[in-house]
């Protein structure tokens, strides 16, 4: 720190030491509860074939409902355009072939997803085996200057995004940080946290610990959330996101992906 001709502090690093933001994150040893909690989210991870084949058996199941609706449509307008202009418009072979490329279509996107899940509980499961083996956590002490809220068709609970001194954005799910759901008659606050101090795995970003200090933030605004339920980011997260942005990606007015 610079000194001033009589040993006292410069006035300018006092306002660069004001100025310098509170919000840091830093790695170190993981201890014996955290750890713990390491563990038991790895062995959490386990694939259940049969809830992925009830899975996509349900996706075709969905498809043979639609087909009974569309099906008798599609065979009534063709059968129209026929009678119309002498034109037909397949043979039953080919009906048939549709119906099953249909169903085919129904249980492959099922099936798509299933994939998909596999993939992120393997690479989760990777990140995990990381964290044990490596034995650190990484501690985050959090101040939050502004937030906003977000909720799905005028439905409680809320998502809450906060705005670090740091610049970043985290997100937190209301119902994690007060430990109940809202009821539906009840008057509206803000429990978004004004501090916090989360620990989570380096590697996986598993959340392990999180404490919260300090009055909460009244929110700058309450926006209804669009986002797809599995696009949506989960209670801790750090957003890759400028916090301009997260208003029109949450909306789904945002053209970026």
């Amino acid at each position: 720190m610079n000194e001033g001709k009589n040993g006292s502090p410069d006035r300018q690093s006092m306002v660069e030491t004001r100025e310098r933001p509170l919000s840091l994150s830093y790695r170190r040893p993981a201890d014996r509860s955290e750890r713990a909690v390491l563990e038991q989210a790895l062995d959490g991870l386990r694939h259940d074939a049969q809830s992925d084949l009830a899975e996509v058996g349900s996706g075709l199941g969905l498809g043979a409902i639609t087909l009974l609706f569309i099906g008798p449509v599609a065979l009534l307008v063709a059968w129209t355009l026929q009678f119309a202009t002498g034109i037909t418009f397949g043979t039953d072979r080919t009906w048939l072939a549709a119906a099953l490329l249909w169903l085919g279509g129904w249980a492959a996107m099922s099936a798509w997803r299933v994939m998909t899940r596999r993939g992120r509980m393997s690479s989760l499961r990777r990140a995990l085996m990381a964290d044990i083996a490596e034995g650190e956590v990484q501690e985050e002490s959090w101040r939050f200057v502004e937030a906003v809220g977000f909720q799905e068709a005028e439905k409680l609970p809320l998502l809450y995004l906060v705005h670090a001194d740091n610049g970043a954005t985290v997100a937190f799910e209301e119902t994690r940080l007060v430990g109940r759901e809202r009821s539906p008659n009840e008057a509206m606050f803000s429990s978004a946290p004004s501090d916090a101090v989360l620990v989570r795995g380096p590697k996986s970003g598993l959340l392990v610990s999180e404490n919260y200090s300090g009055p909460s933030l009244p929110l700058l605004d309450i926006h209804p959330m669009k986002l797809a339920r599995e696009d949506r980011p989960v209670h801790g997260t750090v957003l890759d996101r400028p916090w301009m942005a997260v208003a029109s990606w949450l909306t789904g007015r945002s053209t970026i992906g």
